[in-house]
């Protein structure tokens, strides 16, 4: 029911009405502010008349609040974006890595529509906007066009933003669910061959103890780099040869490197590994307690497998970081040793390496050696089965075929006279 506040003048006559209609409860149950607006009678009026009047006209404005066709909303798009991004901050609801990279993309956003009232924006306005980015120079590295990936994370964001605003009865519909981004052309996930990795294994034997494990770990997990960067020693089942992935090491400028959970609930997993890579893992924990003799006072007790030399976590960035330097090394080693062979003997260069190709191998070997996309899903973390099928769509299908051939190999094959 609407609530009607005479206004009266020094002499105590009403000048006019203000009405509201309580307009609900946000998501922490605190009441929102409510649909407001104001009611003059005509200076002929008795006051009885002026109290029907106004009893009316607030009986239709709360009819219209009630259908949605009232707004009261003068907040630029940029101003709330900022409020919906704190308010998710605040409720736990955004990841820190996450939030760092929304308040990129609003950099653009905020240049294009930014100064523009929710209520006013219009799908025409986006769609202005996915066009600018498309063109020439829109990169600001490259100095080319966007990636439609690139454009549907401006779109997705914007459409968060208005989801929210639209929940909040503060516009009349979520304008990005009715503009037109590109669409994102899917690209194959590419992959380390079974070669390349054997290469890999190979020339890891040459190197120090820390990076064997972290590069075996990368090849035999599928983890995520962070979620390697991540593995405590407490998470390890050196019995049965397991590693509880709970944590996620991460690094931004503002806070330097920090612990996180995964990046889902499905991503908080067991994943087992060879024994032969377990005994690896144990070597290195050997050697860390040798290092707490070594450097004593300085220290630093974190519980990380992957350590600086004093102790403390690993930056995340040094596993990308240390798969560039090895592929150059060996690259440049089979360079010079080929120069000496002949041509049917040159050994093959490695691949390029990067933490996430490792994880895009696993997935791929494994679905095409017919192992089930639901355990797959499970080992690698994804949100939900769907997305492994998604992303390595080609490679369940190349298994499919083969699958065919093998089921018609073992039923149409002749059989054997007695």
């Amino acid at each position: 029911m609407a609530n009607i506040y005479p206004r009266k003048n020094k002499k105590g006559q009403i000048t006019s009405f203000t009405i509201r209609v309580f307009r609900g409860k946000d998501e922490n149950g605190k009441n929102l502010k409510p649909y407001t607006t104001s009611f003059k009678p005509k200076q002929n009026w008795s006051e009885e008349r002026s109290e029907k009047e106004v009893q009316k006209f607030a009986i239709l404005f709360e009819k219209d609040c009630q259908n949605g066709k009232i707004i009261e909303n003068k907040q630029t798009f940029k101003e709330y974006a900022e409020y919906v991004l704190n308010l998710k901050e605040r409720n736990g609801k955004i990841k820190h890595k996450t939030l760092i990279f929304y308040r990129s993309l609003l950099e653009r956003i905020n240049i294009a529509i930014g100064h523009i009232k929710l209520v006013d924006l219009k799908p025409q306005h986006l769609n202005e906007f996915y066009t600018m980015l498309g063109q020439e120079g829109s990169n600001l590295i490259t100095g080319e066009a966007l990636s439609s990936k690139t454009i549907l994370e401006h779109h997705r964001l914007i459409r968060t933003i208005l989801k929210q605003a639209d929940k909040e009865m503060l516009v009349q519909y979520n304008a990005a669910d009715k503009a037109t981004p590109p669409t994102n052309k899917k690209k194959e996930a590419k992959f380390i061959e079974i070669e390349d990795i054997q290469n890999i294994l190979r020339y890891l034997d040459n190197e120090p103890l820390k990076w064997q494990v972290v590069m075996n770990l990368l090849i035999y997990t599928g983890c995520r780099r962070g979620e390697i960067a991540g593995i405590k020693i407490k998470n390890i089942d050196f019995k049965n040869c397991g590693i509880n992935i709970k944590n996620n090491l991460l690094y931004s400028r503002d806070k330097g490197i920090y612990e996180d959970s995964p990046k889902t609930e499905t991503s908080i997993r067991i994943v087992s590994i060879p024994e032969r890579i377990m005994k690896i893992v144990k070597r290195l924990v050997m050697e860390n307690k040798k290092n707490i003799l070594k450097y004593g006072n300085k220290w630093n007790d974190t519980g990380y497998l992957l350590t600086q030399e004093n102790g403390m976590p690993m930056h995340p960035d040094s596993i990308t970081d240390y798969c560039s330097k090895f592929e150059k090394k060996y690259n440049k080693l089979i360079e010079e040793k080929n120069k000496t062979l002949n041509k049917k003997d040159k050994l093959k260069k490695l691949p390029h390496i990067n933490p996430h190709a490792f994880r895009h191998s696993q997935a791929s070997i494994l679905l095409y050696e017919g192992l089930d996309p639901v355990t797959v899903s499970k080992r690698l973390g994804h949100a939900s089965v769907s997305t492994t099928t998604d992303i390595y769509s080609h490679i369940i299908k190349k298994a499919d075929q083969i699958a065919a051939t093998k089921l018609d190999d073992l039923f149409c094959k002749p059989k054997k006279n007695n």
